[in-house]
């Protein structure tokens, strides 16, 4: 059998031409995983919960960074239902945003004196210094929508 190896290196470096392409397109973009979650304040700590409904549970949105860069988010809060505007959060304490975000580290942002999310709360939102917005959603979010159109 006779083997081209020009034909065989040609299609070999076509291939990782292209996958670099696909890997370098997705490592240039900002990431940003958004959870919604109802906290509770259980002695000195913070109990949150993405999966159940907490009793007398505030608002709560944890973001992490998976881009492979540094971003900085600037706002945190909420998608409402039937709006064009959104229910921003104003964290506890006040001075908690603009937080810089390294790859891989993740914060929570907690309301002040809000008992539970907003009544039209579509999925919850985190906005970059560079106006770049992610959304997110979780199990708790979609019970809290489900309870209060009941």
């Amino acid at each position: 059998m006779n083997i081209n190896w020009t034909t065989v290196t040609a299609v070999i470096g076509a291939t990782l031409g292209v996958w670099n392409l696909v890997q370098s397109f997705f490592q240039r973009r900002v990431r940003l995983k958004v959870v919604p979650k109802l906290t509770v304040i259980r002695g000195s700590g913070f109990l949150s919960s993405s999966m159940d409904l907490l009793p007398d549970g505030f608002a709560c949105i944890e973001v992490t960074n998976l881009s492979v860069f540094p971003v900085t988010i600037a706002e945190v809060g909420f998608s409402l239902d039937g709006e064009v505007v959104r229910g921003v959060v104003i964290p506890d304490p006040t001075t908690l945003l603009p937080k810089r975000l390294e790859p891989r580290e993740s914060i929570d942002v907690r309301a002040t004196r809000s008992a539970g999310f907003p009544k039209k709360a579509r999925r919850a939102y985190a906005t970059t210094q560079c106006e770049h917005t992610c959304y997110g959603d979780s199990v708790v979010l979609s019970k809290w929508r489900k309870m209060s159109t009941a």
